[in-house]
This record gives structure tokens, C-alpha cells and sequence, in this order.
């Protein structure tokens, strides 16, 4: 007996000292329950350390947080960290949830670490547009493992669920943007153990009653590259989603309506209206956007565009641009830049001009210059262009023709200009310029002239034809002083003359290339010895660059004094528009050949009538300047004559000189005056 109370007694202390030494095992650390779409829910936990003497998991749910609960589950398997709840019915009731630990002796159950309860969503549909999104923690506790940002997920269409936002609060207001339709939501939470929390699925009928979000107008602006120009408005995209289309306004009207002009569909962010009249006044513009439900945002803010008008000062020869100011750019704007183009030229930046400046002159226009400008405003990031604006500065019928018909020598310090000229009434006089070859053109002051039966002329004293060529044109000019139109340049010829071998003179002159008809020839004139030939001597082709001909004068050795001067005249050819035929005189160019001689070297007067006479063989002299001695070996005058045809017999007063060496001197005056005297030696034979 005492044997078996002992044994008693062994085995209550043994169990004794496992109950003193047993560790305690605490409930599992709940993370997140999800709910199917069938409303099961499966719970996510941590398993707590351990094991110890664990027993089992057991798991209570109840519809109320107070309970009664419910045992739905008991698990065996301490590593297990999930359970699914079939029949939770969780999608339309929050399911409340506690999770115990039993472990031995005992068993003992360990106290829950909280009361979960399922992410219950409830949306509501004010009939507003909106979609009001409830729902509930998982746990009145922190849960520090917790992302803390709640996903709101919708499902449009069925079955695709996209992400619609976030946020860490309990309430969430969705704007409808969808016409009329059915919507879904979820909830979820994630924890950084790596599970979700997920809600029920709520939702219902829904009505888009908002309008999309205003987006502002980027620019309007001119395609001055068009005529006539047309207005462009650009914006940028509403951020609304679901803006279907744009709707573009032009206005105010007077009483301050707006009147739609077009709607362009979205994602477009441009519109050009072709009945744009934005190169004859400035135009306001403005934009809503619509959804595809028929939501119409608010008129936006007006832009308008910039139109630039321009004056032209004939006088003064500018042009004066005014436009009017951008405005509504969010950044404002923060110069004007002034833009030209000269003759159909690509545009060039002239000029910038502050935000409260909106006009502007520009200097130095040519009249029948093509000038084109446009403005263009700027902010830094944007730009907006003006209309175009193009003229051409000239005068009201400006002359049909102003044409140079000939510049002529008619003296040596005199050469006359002619010009037929259309006497248009914008031409109030002419002036006339020259230059010599080479040179800039200079005002003639004294050449000022007003036309006279459709004719200008002038004698240009101030000149001297036969050192320069000299270039002449005249001026059709305005009331303003201005050159409206400069007639075609006319040159005179420059004759040049040289002695040529061979008793030959070459003459050059510069091409006449001034006349409508060109050249047809030119006739040359000559004097021989200040006597005129009344004729042409010859006439020569043009060559159409510098022309040259030598003329030979051996005709005239013995009868000439070697005095020759000449002139060209160019004669025009048939086809003259103006059915002119004219002709251009050169200036007078003269040479004065040197006295060319042959002396012989011997004689014999032996009277057989071969070589009995000393004759020099002498031309272009003077011959009553004419004189030539023969002198003996003693230095004695043997002969003398002031006749240049009469030679030396080779007697001395009648009687014969003995053969020796005479010496010979010859004096003779030159063409150009120059004394010229020729000695020499000759030997008298018998």
C-alpha cells in the first residue's frame, strides 16, 4: 500500500516539476484576412515562438465583435500559418476573428493577441457622380508589420480591375467617370510579412454627373505661312480621363456670348479655324471639355490673337507697326520680337521690344523693296505669332520706262546726256549722276531737270573727254526726294591713238553697249592736218569688248605734216523699242607722227642720170621750216636749200666739187612743233 502511495507521490511530482518547467506558448500574431469573392476568408498569421507545449490553434468567428463566437477550426500543425474560413459569407457581413494557442499542462489556452475582423467595404452611390468608398481597419490595434496605405481597386469593365488610388484614411470619394454603368471596388492592405488584406467586393449603378477638369489654353496664334492667316489655339490635355472631346468658342459677341465654332475628339490638342479673320482684327478664342457621358466643363479663359497692322512713311521711308498686347499666358509675357523678310526672304529677328511696348518703326525701307513682318510674343517657354503683314514701299504709278538713250562727246570739256523718260505724275523731276570708269556715281547738282514732251537733257560741261570714259544715269525722283526708278547707265567712248609700225596708227576705244538695239557699227573719222574727211574713213564691226583699228597713213609721208586726229562714231542698229536710232561720238584723239627720213650715204654726179642727185628722202614735216647745208671737209657751206624736193648736184656755185666727204646737216620742224636736226656724213664719187 505504502509502495503504491509512493508511486502516487513520484508521479505527482514529476508531473509537479513538468508544470513548473513547461514554457508557454502565445497565440499567433494575426496579419491579414482576405475575403474571396464567394466570401471565404483566409487568415494569415506568424506562428509565435516556440513550440513548446503546444497543442493546437483554434480559431472563433462571430458577425458582432462582442460574440458570441464561433469555433470554426482547430489546426494541429504548429508551422501552419493560414486557414481558409469556407462559408464565411464574409462579402456581405464583417467576420470578427480570434486565435488562441492551447499548450501543455493542462492544457492551458493562451489569450488572443486581439480581436481581427475582416476589411468590410461599403459603397454608396449619392447620385452625384461620386462613388463614396467605408470600410474598417482589420484590427482596432497597430499593426507594425502594416504598409499602413490602403489600395482602392476598381473593376471597369467586368473582370479588369485596375488600381484607382491610395491612401492611409478609412474613406474614399471616387469621381465618376464613366457614362452610366456598373462599378466594383476592393480594398487592400498589404503587411511586410508578405501577405494582403483584401476586402469584400462593393459597388452597384453609377452615373458620371462631373465634368472633366478645365485644362487652360497653351497659346493661340497666326499661321501667317497661309493666306490669308488663320488662327491655331492649342491647349493641353484635361486631366480628366474620361474628356471625350474639345470644344472650341470664338467671342465674346456683344452681349458677351460665346458662340461654338468646332469639337474636336480627344487626345487632338490643336484647332485651325479656316474662317479665321485674323489677318483683319484681333480674335478671342476659348475651350471647354466634354465627356463622353455629355458632361460640358466651364468656358475656360479667353486668349486672343495678336494683330499687327502696319503704316508706311513714303518720306521718310519707315514703316510703323502696331499690334496689340497677349494676355492670360499664366507666365506673362516677356518681350515682343519683331520679325522681317526682305524679298521673299526667309524671316530675320530686327528687334525686341519690352511687354508694355506694342509698336514699333523700322528705318531705312527702299522704295520696290518686298518687305513682309510679323510679331511674335514670348514668355520664354511659349510663343504666339501675329497675322503678316507685306507691302511694297513705292509711289502710286510709278514710271512705265526711264530710258538713257545716249551719252555723246560733243567738245573736249562738253558731252551731252538724252534720255527718254514716261511721265508719269509720281515722278516730279529728274537729276543725273555720273562716274568715270571704276569710280562711285556723284550728283550732278546743275542736272536737276523736270521732263519736257517725255525728254531730259544735259550738257556736262565739268569734263574732259579725251582723259576719262565717263558713266552717266538719271534719276526718276518723288516728291519726297526719293529715286523711284534709275534709267540703264550710259558710257561715252574714250578714244585712244598711238603710232603703229609701219607708218600705221592703231586706235582704241571702249564697246558703246548702251543702246536697246546694240551697235550696228562704228564709223571712223579722220584729219589730216586739222582737214577733216567728211567720210568715214572706214567702219568697223563690234566686237562687243574693246575695239581697235589701225589705220595706215603711208599715203600722206610726203604731203602731210604728220599731223592726224580722229573720232569714232557708234551707230545703233534696227529694233529700238522706242524706234530710236541713235549715235554715240567719241571724243577727238590726235597724233603727231615725228619726221621719218632716209639720207643717202653717196652720190654720183656724173651725169649718166642715175644717183646724179643728193636727195634725203624726208616726210611728216613742216617744209617751210625746211633747210639743208652741205659742207666741204673745211667746215665751208658748199650747199643750201629751204626746199625739201630739191637735192645737191655736187657743185659749188656752177662748178663741180672734187670727190671727198661732204658732211650734211638738216633742220625741220616736227608735227607737234619739236625742232628736230639730222647730220651725217656722205662721200661724193665722180
Amino acid at each position: 500500500m505504502l509502495k503504491y502511495l509512493f508511486r502516487i507521490l513520484f508521479f505527482a511530482a514529476l508531473l509537479q516539476r513538468g508544470f513548473c518547467f513547461a514554457q508557454p506558448v502565445a497565440s499567433p500574431d494575426l496579419k491579414c484576412l482576405a475575403v474571396a469573392t464567394n466570401g471565404d476568408v483566409t487568415l494569415t498569421w506568424v506562428t509565435p515562438s516556440g513550440p513548446g507545449g503546444f497543442i493546437d490553434y483554434k480559431i472563433f468567428s462571430s458577425t458582432v465583435q462582442s460574440g458570441p463566437y464561433t469555433l470554426v477550426a482547430t489546426i494541429n500543425t504548429y508551422a501552419q500559418t493560414s486557414y481558409t474560413h469556407v462559408g464565411a459569407n464574409a462579402n456581405t457581413n464583417r467576420i470578427y476573428y480570434l486565435i488562441q494557442t492551447d499548450y501543455n499542462p493542462g492544457p492551458i489556452i493562451a489569450a488572443p493577441k486581439d480581436t481581427f475582423s475582416t476589411v468590410h467595404l461599403v459603397v454608396t452611390n449619392p447620385g452625384t457622380g461620386t462613388a463614396i468608398l467605408n470600410w474598417n481597419k482589420i484590427s482596432l490595434q497597430t499593426i507594425p508589420t502594416s504598409t499602413g496605405w490602403y489600395k482602392i481597386y476598381r473593376e471597369y469593365p467586368a473582370g479588369i480591375w485596375t488600381l484607382r488610388d491610395s491612401t492611409k484614411n478609412l474613406l474614399y470619394n471616387d469621381i465618376i467617370d464613366i457614362c452610366n454603368d456598373s462599378l466594383h471596388y476592393r480594398i487592400e492592405i498589404s503587411d511586410n510579412t508578405g501577405c494582403t488584406s483584401v476586402s469584400n467586393n462593393g459597388g452597384g449603378k453609377f452615373k458620371d454627373l462631373t465634368p472633366p477638369t478645365m485644362s487652360p489654353i497653351d497659346t493661340v496664334s497666326v499661321n501667317y505661312t497661309i493666306s490669308p492667316g488663320r488662327a491655331t489655339i492649342s491647349w493641353t490635355a484635361s486631366p480628366s480621363k474620361d474628356a471625350d472631346s474639345i470644344i472650341i468658342y470664338k467671342g465674346p459677341t456683344i452681349n458677351g456670348a460665346w458662340f461654338r465654332i468646332a469639337a474636336v475628339k480627344a487626345p487632338t490638342t490643336f484647332y485651325q479655324y479656316n474662317l479665321s479673320k485674323a489677318d483683319s482684327i484681333s480674335e478671342n478664342y476659348s475651350i471647354a471639355f466634354k465627356d463622353s457621358c455629355g458632361n460640358i466643363s466651364p468656358i475656360g479663359t479667353a486668349h486672343k490673337t495678336i494683330f499687327l497692322s502696319a503704316t508706311f512713311d513714303i518720306c521718310a521711308s519707315t514703316a510703323s507697326l502696331q499690334w496689340n498686347k497677349y494676355v492670360n499666358w499664366a507666365v506673362p509675357v516677356s518681350k515682343y520680337e519683331i520679325w522681317k523678310s526682305v524679298n521673299l526672304a526667309p524671316y530675320t529677328l530686327v528687334a525686341n521690344t519690352i511687354p508694355s511696348d506694342t509698336d514699333y518703326v523700322d528705318n531705312g525701307l527702299t522704295l520696290g523693296t518686298d518687305y513682309c513682318y510679323i510679331i511674335r510674343a514670348t514668355n520664354g517657354t511659349k510663343t504666339s505669332s501675329s497675322n503678316k503683314v507685306c507691302f511694297t514701299p513705292n509711289v502710286t504709278q510709278p514710271p512705265l520706262y526711264t530710258y538713257n538713250r545716249f551719252a555723246t562727246v560733243i567738245s573736249e570739256h562738253a558731252i551731252l546726256v538724252k534720255a527718254h523718260v514716261d511721265q508719269a505724275q509720281s515722278v516730279k523731276y529728274y537729276t543725273l549722276e555720273k562716274a568715270t570708269a571704276g569710280g562711285s556715281f556723284t550728283l550732278i547738282p546743275a542736272a536737276t531737270q523736270i521732263a519736257v514732251g517725255g525728254t531730259v537733257t544735259y550738257t556736262d560741261k565739268a569734263v574732259t573727254a579725251s582723259a576719262y570714259s565717263y558713266i552717266y544715269r538719271w534719276n526718276a525722283m518723288d516728291s519726297c526726294a526719293h529715286v523711284i526708278v534709275r534709267s540703264n547707265p550710259d558710257t561715252t567712248m574714250l578714244l585712244t591713238t598711238a603710232i603703229a609700225p609701219n607708218l600705221g596708227i592703231t586706235l582704241t576705244w571702249n564697246s558703246y553697249g548702251d543702246f536697246l538695239a546694240n551697235v550696228k557699227r562704228y564709223d571712223i573719222y579722220r584729219s589730216v592736218d586739222g582737214v577733216w574727211n567728211l567720210s568715214p574713213i572706214t567702219s568697223v564691226t563690234p566686237t562687243g569688248s574693246t575695239e581697235t583699228y589701225v589705220d595706215d597713213v603711208s599715203a600722206f609721208f610726203s604731203t602731210s605734216k604728220g599731223i592726224f586726229a580722229y573720232y569714232v562714231v557708234a551707230i545703233e542698229g534696227i529694233g529700238n523699242t522706242f524706234s530710236f536710232k541713235d549715235t554715240s561720238v567719241s571724243n577727238i584723239s590726235s597724233v603727231f607722227e615725228y619726221p621719218k627720213y632716209y639720207v643717202p650715204n653717196a652720190f654720183t654726179p656724173n651725169g649718166d642720170n642715175t644717183n646724179d642727185v643728193f636727195i634725203p628722202i624726208i616726210g611728216f614735216i613742216e617744209a617751210s621750216d625746211y633747210s639743208m647745208t652741205i659742207f666741204d671737209n673745211t667746215g665751208t657751206p658748199c650747199f643750201e636749200t629751204h626746199d625739201p624736193l630739191e637735192g645737191w648736184d655736187g657743185k659749188k656755185k656752177g662748178h663741180n666739187c672734187m670727190e671727198n666727204v661732204y658732211m650734211y646737216l638738216i633742220q625741220c620742224k616736227a608735227s607737234n612743233g619739236d625742232d628736230s636736226k639730222i647730220y651725217g656724213t656722205l662721200t661724193l664719187f665722180r
